[in-house]
C-alpha cells in the first residue's frame, strides 16, 4: 500500500514539474527589410503552457495569445494580429537561435521584415 501511495505521489509530482510553463526570452539584434540588413535591438517574450495547450507573446505592444507548433528540433510561434497581419517566430532547441518574421500590409503597402537573434529559456 505504501509503495502504491509513493508511486502515485511521484507520478503526480513528475506531471506537475513537467507541466510548468516555459518562458522564452528572445533578443533580436539584426533586421532584414527591403532597405537591407541592419543592426537592431528588438525583444519578445513567449510563455508556453503545454498543460493548457496555450502560448502567449509579450512585446512592445502588449500581450496576446498565439498558436505554436513543436517539432523535434524546435518550436514555432504564430500570431495573427487584429488587423490580419502574420508574425512568425521560430526557435531552435539546440542553440536557441531564432528568427522572427513580420509579414504585413499597412496602408495598402507591403511591409516585410525579418529579425535574427537568440532566445533563452527559464
Amino acid at each position: 500500500m505504501i509503495r502504491i501511495l509513493i508511486s502515485t505521489i511521484l507520478l503526480t509530482l513528475s506531471a506537475a514539474i513537467s507541466a510548468a510553463p516555459i518562458n522564452f526570452e528572445c533578443k533580436f539584434t539584426k533586421i532584414a527589410s527591403p532597405e537591407g540588413l541592419k543592426d537592431s535591438v528588438f525583444n519578445l517574450s513567449y510563455i508556453l503552457d503545454e498543460s493548457t495547450k496555450k502560448a502567449y507573446v509579450t512585446g512592445n505592444l502588449g500581450s496576446s495569445e498565439v498558436k505554436y507548433v513543436k517539432n523535434p528540433e524546435g518550436i514555432t510561434f504564430i500570431e495573427v494580429t487584429d488587423s490580419g497581419n502574420v508574425m512568425v517566430t521560430a526557435i531552435l532547441f539546440k542553440d536557441h537561435e531564432a528568427v522572427h518574421s513580420r509579414n504585413g500590409i499597412i496602408l495598402s503597402k507591403l511591409v516585410p521584415s525579418q529579425y535574427y537573434g537568440k532566445c533563452t529559456t527559464r
